[in-house]
This record gives structure tokens, sequence and C-alpha cells, in this order.
């Protein structure tokens, strides 16, 4: 394996990946590098324009507040809204669904833009493999999609925040390293992920009958979601309800699809421009007609997460953060034995409060 020869060495952590997890570094510690695969960033919490210009979130769709965490005994409840104020992150937010549910008017991507701040992420970089120094300095290996180059940097903090089985294929990738190993052997118990499948529909000319589907577009705080666990459509959301001044005669509907369907029909779900293959369009346009008595829509965008959530976090799914655990001291452990931070939902659970409110404690009490 060929040796690295580093171009830069940085004096501050480097953080790989520019979601949700990522965003909340650089909100709470600005004085990082972050580099990200992508040409636009947010990874799961994203939003995107459709048909005249119209937005909608394919991703997370609704953050609570607030959050708790369970620490030496005690539990704590923190504030996402209070968090960005006291970080000076200008951020609106409206109520939808309850009083302690919302989301931002400009789309869920705003989170991620707001809490970056003036820290410009490093786009287009895919990290391949990484490499220990005897100076006890990581050396990372980029691929740069851009120029179709390498690029090669060195750090003495690394902060990963990508899912686990790309930080493992990372790791496989990598000269073989003492601190790699104890990494992947701990990250192995948290490797399972749902995969979920996505269609936005939109239509121009058609709306549904809101009171038949029990949702008041007119409410002061609107109701725009649909959960059905366990069924295939599990979770719709009226995007044209949360963004109403963008519709005037039309309607815009995203499904989040369940576990069993999106692991059948992944593979083939959209072709490259993320239209449905013909036999999967034909099921969803009947399915809108069976289910909203709905036209075929005048547009149909699908999009698929390979790695939607993380079914086992450390810290658990549900309730306040559990720190109070031996698992969690072993993380403690590994981050500050191998310069070598892991984050993501397989850590703090899929929900964007749990992520920002946990990176948020442990940067506050000196555990991160």
């Amino acid at each position: 394996m060929q040796i690295m020869d580093p171009i830069f060495c940085y004096q501050v952590p480097v953080v790989i990946g520019a979601g949700i997890s990522g965003a909340a570094i650089a909100m709470l510690t600005p004085n990082v590098v972050v580099y990200d695969k992508g040409r636009s960033y947010g990874g799961r919490v994203s939003s995107k324009q459709g048909t005249n210009q119209a937005t909608f979130d394919f991703g997370a769709t609704m953050f609570r507040d607030p959050m708790e965490v369970r620490w030496l005994g005690r539990e704590i409840k923190y504030s996402i809204v209070e968090i960005w104020k006291s970080q000076s992150v200008s951020l609106q937010t409206k109520p939808i669904y309850s009083e302690s549910h919302f989301y931002p008017p400009l789309g869920m991507a705003n989170l991620v833009s707001a809490m970056l701040g003036n820290v410009k992420p490093i786009q287009s970089h895919t990290l391949k493999r990484m490499e220990r120094t005897d100076g006890n300095t990581w050396n990372l290996e980029f691929h740069n999609s851009a120029t179709k180059q390498t690029d090669t940097i060195c750090t003495h903090s690394v902060i990963l925040t990508l899912p686990i089985p790309q930080i493992l294929e990372i790791f496989q990738r990598s000269t073989e390293n003492h601190y790699l190993k104890l990494w992947s052997e701990f990250l192995e118990n948290y490797n399972d992920y749902r995969k979920t499948l996505v269609s936005y529909f939109y239509w121009d000319q058609w709306k549904p009958d809101w009171k038949a589907l029990y949702l008041d577009p007119e409410a002061k705080i609107p109701i725009t979601t649909n959960l059905e666990p366990g069924t295939d459509w599990e979770y719709q959301s009226w995007e044209s309800l949360k963004y109403p001044r963008e519709f005037h005669s039309g309607s815009a509907l995203l499904v989040q699809f369940g576990a069993l369907f999106s692991e059948t029909h992944f593979d083939n779900w959209m072709d490259e421009k993320k239209n449905p293959n013909p036999n999967d369009k034909g099921y969803l346009i009947q399915s809108l007609k069976e289910i909203f008595n709905a036209p075929e829509p005048n547009l149909i965008w699908n999009h698929r997460w390979k790695y939607a959530q993380a079914q086992m976090p450390l810290l658990g799914r549900e309730g306040p953060l559990d720190l109070d655990s031996e698992a969690f001291e072993e993380w403690k452990h590994l981050c500050k034995e191998t310069g070598i931070t892991v984050l993501g939902d397989w850590l703090f659970g899929p929900k964007i409060e749990r992520i920002v409110g946990g990176i948020y404690f442990l940067s506050h009490n000196d555990l991160l």
C-alpha cells in the first residue's frame, strides 16, 4: 500500500461529514475543518426545490424541543432552540404537529447551514483511508471527485460522523493499525441500519380532501403528517401544508416507506434522474388513487437512504440520552486513546434533537 504524503497538516480537528453531527460540532467549535463527499451538505437533513421552486424535505421533517440527558444519576433537560440562541445561530423556526415540534420555514437543510455558520465545508472529498504516524497524527487520504485526484492531509484529531458501514470500509482500506482495530471491534456492536425509500409527489391542480385526512390547513399549529407504523406507506408528510406560500392551486406529498417495503424495492427504486422504474410508477399511481383518491401526479421524484436510521444507538433510541453505561465509558476511552472521535445517529439515535443536544452536552462537559 502506497505511503501517504500529506500536502498540508492542520493544527485543528478535522471533521468528516457535513450533516447534522458535523454542523453541530462546527457550531460549538468553529476552529475545525469540515470535509464532505457531497456537492451539497446536509446528510439526512436535506431539502430540495421541486416544481415551481417549491421546497420539500426528503430526510428529517421536524424536530422536538426539549430533549433530556441522564448523567451521574440525574436527568437534565436542554432546549435545542436555546442552545442555538446561546451560540448566536440565526435560525427561524415554526411549530408543527404539536407545541413541542418545530421546523424551519426555509427547509430542514437550513438547520445545517445555520449551524455551520462561517465554517465552509470542503466538498466533493471522500475519505478513502487513514494512516497513523509516529508523531501521533493521522494522515487522511481523500478522493476529490471534482478534480479526480487524491488529496492527503494530516491532523492530530479526527472526528468521524459517517454511518458505521462507511467508517468500517475506510478502516478496511487503511494500513492495519491497532487503534483502527479497536474502533472496528467496538463499532460492530452498533452496525445495524434500516433502509428507507422516499417518494415526492406533486400536483399542480389538485388538492386532497383535508377533512377526510383529519388535517386542517388553517390550524394555528398545522398537523401535516400521518404515521402508520408497520405499513408500506409508513410516514406521509404533506409538504404543501408545511410550505403553503409556495402552493396555490396544487399540493405535494412526501412519503417515507416502511422497512420491509424499502428493503424489498431498494435496488431498482429509481433511475439516474430519480424517476421511478415503470413497475413501481404504476404501483405508486394506483396507490395514490386508492388511498387519497388522487389523480396521476405531475411529478414523481424518488430517493433512497441506504443508512436511514441506526437501529441500536449506544445512548438509546427514546427517552433521555443515557450516559450512565459501561459502553459510554468505553467510547470515551477510545476517543481519548486513539485521537479519533466517532459521532452520529449510531451514538445518539436518529432524532435531530438528540444529536444536537447530545453533542452540546458532551462539548460543555469536556466529554468531547
